[in-house]
């Protein structure tokens, strides 16, 4: 037996308060000796034994009406089928889980999975009755609920079911699951049950984690589940899984290289899949990839060049499938009218290329335009004259071999890069670790990613040094250099370098092979980012300023110091965080999202930032942020690539899956789901025959009290004093 209001079993304590009234009325009596008394006493004794009987019998029934009114309103149920030979009233409360993840919205045929699962949800109907409390959920990335407890209403359920679409964004299995078991709990009904309605995305539901799996277990301790999984169909699939600036320098007058990644994840070969790209609403480009293998992945080469300075929308598109949703993504690529950088030379020589930035200014600025402005301005001075230029009027600051530097300069280098500037640093011979370190902090804050060491010599014994290796292959500098071919890039030699304890706030991104320390590491503070090459930026120490690499390198490092957090590609449901100038006074500001929608957001200071966080981006496309005194800040925000793979589990599959789980599996070959869940259930509840308990006995109560006093009655009137003095023994007990 369970007890839907177990707290009100407090109430079992008011059977005390008949009791507390009889034994109080017991000492009442007044004691007045009289002659006639001990002539009467026998007869009173008897006469007494039949009136504390009487008494007896009415307490009880007192009490016995306050425990069965406690216990009703404590609302006891049992958990048993034989309950309802005793005529226990049954109630259902009914949890529905949808699924809305975009892989709902496959559509195979004529329907598509959405349209399926809310048939599934519209044949759960006969399973509830009208008044039975039931809640709706829309899982998605975040659960969505239409219905909170609600009594159960035919029209109410099919209005928020013709509400619903299937959403962009992947099914967070974890988080929905949490949500539910609330949602659960909350329901006030004998019987409860939870309906999970999905596609059974072998993805999602392949591999469960410890946290869902113990979610549904704390779910099947409230509550009986039923996952209702819909028909299998062909999972096929082409999708658009990635779309990112894969080289070139975003400024005026240059070609970008972007890369947009095409996945089969279907078991049938796709042939002539055509890619295209859209600089705004303007063809830039096309390509066609001529055989996808089942499973497959290509990455599409896409070119545009930037005639115009501001914030380009790029969008890549493949042609349409069974879902298209993920056909389409989107990037932003904020085009500069001229860059402007600042090489410090910490061993300049008059001799060419003998100086620390030489090879620095050649890379960066190989040869004056042809007629124009040039989309780079390279300044370059003696480490002596940095006291004299203010960082503020660049964009990009490169230390090359600094034997020192001022405090003053540390503090405006700081300011720098937390206002959004650029700095790279490159090491030398010409470099104290005992003197760089303490200097290149403020405060507790260091401006380096991590602790400068002592020089080391390559691993290996070869003269010409070790290669370099990727130590973060997903990082924009490390995968602009995978696109040269390896041989070449083997070439590239590091003979020393400085060894690098990486801070907290570190991160590597290229080593030398063979090494446990970066060669190029990655730290951002405030807006801005600060790189740190653990070698020269001449011949020195490595021959990578000769090599075909290094121009490479450089213009990536510029376009990437310069590149703001924000313009990365965003994922749907992810909160869109916006860095905004330190000095800054703003108080708020405006997004606008996809379909024109403005919202006002609230500018918070985190980790030390003025930051925007828009927690809204529900749908795929561009979102851009007014800026007082400056152009919008775009943003591009795409699909979740790994809900792309529509593969479902079916049958045994799907039950090895979920197998140790307190769930039942309604297959598709359950052809009446509600008959089947009604035939499961046996929870009945007692409140009604309970109370109606109560008031029979409070009546009967009352009946008898209403016979012993007619008894009384007849006592008084006889013309025995016995009855009179029975009827004063009565009065006093």
């Amino acid at each position: 037996m369970g007890f839907l209001n177990p707290w009100l079993l407090a109430g079992l304590a008011g059977v005390a308060v008949p009791i507390l009234i009889h034994l109080l009325n017991r000492f009442r009596q007044r004691r007045i000796d009289w002659a006639a008394m001990e002539l009467l006493r026998r007869a009173i004794v008897i006469r007494q034994r039949r009136i504390r009987i009487e008494d007896l019998i009415l307490l009880a029934l007192r009490c016995l009406a306050v425990v069965l009114v406690a216990l009703a309103m404590s609302r006891p149920t049992l958990s048993t089928a034989g309950a309802k030979w005793f005529g226990a009233q049954e109630q259902v409360g009914a949890v529905i889980a949808l699924d809305g993840s975009f892989s709902m919205a496959f559509r195979p045929g004529v329907g598509s999975r959405f349209d399926r699962a809310i048939e599934t949800v519209k044949d759960l109907k006969a399973a509830l009755d009208p008044g039975d409390p039931t809640s709706l959920v829309l899982m998605g990335n975040r659960p969505r609920i239409a219905l909170r407890a609600t009594g159960y209403d035919d029209r109410r359920l099919e209005k928020a079911l013709k509400e619903m679409q299937p959403l962009p964004e992947p099914l967070n299995l974890e988080q929905c699951l949490d949500q539910l078991l609330p949602l659960v709990r909350e329901t006030r009904a004998p019987v409860r049950e939870c309906y999970i309605v999905t596609d059974a995305q072998a993805a999602t539901w392949g591999n469960l984690s410890e946290k869902a799996r113990r979610a549904l277990r704390d779910i099947g301790q409230e509550a009986r589940i039923f996952v209702l999984p819909l028909a299998p169909d062909s999972g096929e699939n082409t999708a658009l899984a990635g779309l990112a600036l894969q080289s070139g320098s975003l400024r005026r007058g240059t070609l970008a290289r972007l890369a947009a990644e095409v996945r089969n994840f279907g078991r049938l070969t796709q042939d002539r899949v055509v890619v295209s790209l859209l600089a705004g609403e303007k063809p830039v480009d096309q390509r066609v990839v001529e055989r996808l293998a089942p499973g497959g992945a290509q990455t599409v080469p896409l070119f545009v060049r930037l005639d115009e300075p501001g914030s380009l929308r790029l969008t890549a598109t493949i042609g349409h499938d069974a879902l298209d949703t993920d056909n389409v993504r989107h990037a932003v690529a904020r085009v500069r009218d001229q860059v402007r950088v600042l090489v410090v030379d910490g061993d300049p020589s008059d001799r060419p290329y003998r100086g620390e930035t030489d090879y620095l200014a050649t890379a960066l600025l190989p040869k004056p335009p042809p007629g124009g402005k040039p989309s780079m301005a390279v300044e370059a001075v003696p480490w002596v004259e940095l006291p004299s230029k203010n960082p503020d009027t660049y964009d990009v600051v490169i230390l090359a071999n600094l034997p020192d530097i001022r405090q003053a300069q540390v503090d405006e280098l700081f300011g720098f890069v937390q206002e959004g500037g650029g700095l790279a640093v490159f090491l030398g011979d010409k470099v104290n670790p005992v003197l760089l370190n303490p200097r290149m902090r403020q405060g507790d804050a260091a401006l380096l990613p991590g602790e400068v060491g002592e020089a080391a010599a390559a691993p290996g014994d070869a003269p010409e040094g070790a290669p370099l290796a990727a130590a973060d292959a997903q990082h924009p500098l490390a995968r602009a250099l995978e696109v040269l071919p390896p041989a070449l890039m083997a070439e590239a030699r590091v003979q020393r370098y400085f060894k690098v304890a990486l801070g907290t706030q570190g991160r590597a991104v290229l080593k030398v092979a063979g090494a446990d320390t970066p060669l190029l590491a990655e730290k951002s503070i405030g807006r801005g980012k600060v790189l740190l090459f653990a070698s020269t930026a001449d011949r020195a120490w490595t021959n990578l300023p000769t090599h075909p690499a290094f121009p490479v390198l450089l213009q990536e490092i510029v376009t990437y110091l310069t590149t703001r957090s924000h313009e990365r590609p965003w994922v749907v449901g992810e909160p869109l965080v916006v860095a905004l100038p330190t000095r800054s006074t703003v108080t708020s500001v405006v997004f606008r999202g996809p379909g024109g929608a403005e919202t006002a957001v609230q500018v918070l200071q985190r980790d030390g930032r003025r930051v925007a966080a828009y927690e809204h981006t529900d749908q795929p496309g561009f979102y851009e942020m007014a800026q007082p005194g400056g152009p919008p800040a775009a943003a591009a925000v795409n699909v979740d690539a790994r809900e792309s793979d529509v593969r479902t589990l079916v049958g045994e599959s799907l039950a090895a899956a979920l197998s140790g789980l307190p769930v039942q599996i309604l297959g598709p070959d359950v052809l009446n789901k509600a008959g089947a869940i009604r035939e499961t259930r046996v929870g009945r509840e007692l409140w009604r025959i309970l109370m109606l308990a109560a008031i029979a006995v409070l009546a009967l109560e009352g009946f008898l009290a209403w016979r012993f006093a007619r008894q009384m009655q007849a006592a008084e009137s006889s013309p025995t004093p016995t009855g009179r003095q029975v009827l004063d023994e009565r009065s006093a007990a």
